[in-house]
């Protein structure tokens, strides 16, 4: 018996070792100015909004290696997305293309198939690769990558539609154009 609290006792003295080591660590780090805690679904809204601002503005390079999360081929792909952009904006303007609430743009003038053909399935390319990369950097990717593409995909769509110019066109969930 002796053997058994002895047991417990050491497992107790580890507990609570563990507990003060864990609080003198938080406490550490809460005394810094630049150490910040997100969770996935939260580092997914700040990228969306982050990399869609850089696209749009045609940023450059040292502002996109400034990302939330950022390295390697999601800064690649984010510079592909926004060195494409300025053949795209004439398109979103005169409405012949537009942005959809899942992240992707879609073609709303089919007369312009023909010309925007490629065009878009080069930039729904690289937003596919955009949304794993970016899925992956908040800790969703391997088995949990299929389980949030749709919420980064969506994130994204939203940034892509509401950081958008007034006037071009974007298609809700129920498929239908809505112009901003």
């Amino acid at each position: 018996m002796p053997k058994l609290s002895e047991t417990a006792a050491k497992i107790k003295r580890r507990r609570l070792l563990g507990m003060i080591a864990g609080t003198l660590l938080f406490t550490a780090c809460s005394n810094t100015e630049n150490f910040s805690i997100h969770i996935a679904a939260t580092g997914t809204k700040i990228e969306a909004r982050q990399v869609v601002a850089l696209v749009y503005a045609q940023s450059p390079d040292t502002e996109i290696n400034q990302l939330l999360y950022s390295g390697g081929d999601l800064n690649r792909v984010i510079k592909q997305l926004r060195d494409r952009y300025p053949l795209l904006k004439p398109w979103l303007d005169q409405g012949a293309i537009g942005n959809t609430a899942s992240g992707f743009m879609a073609l709303r003038d089919t007369a312009q198939e023909a010309l925007l053909h490629e065009l878009l399935r080069e930039e729904n390319r690289d937003r596919t690769f955009l949304y794993h990369q970016a899925s992956a950097a908040v800790g969703h990717g391997g088995d949990t990558l299929n389980s949030w593409l749709p919420y980064t995909s969506y994130a994204f769509g939203k940034e892509w539609i509401v950081q958008g110019q007034p006037g071009w066109w974007s298609m809700n969930d129920q498929k239908q154009w809505e112009q901003n």
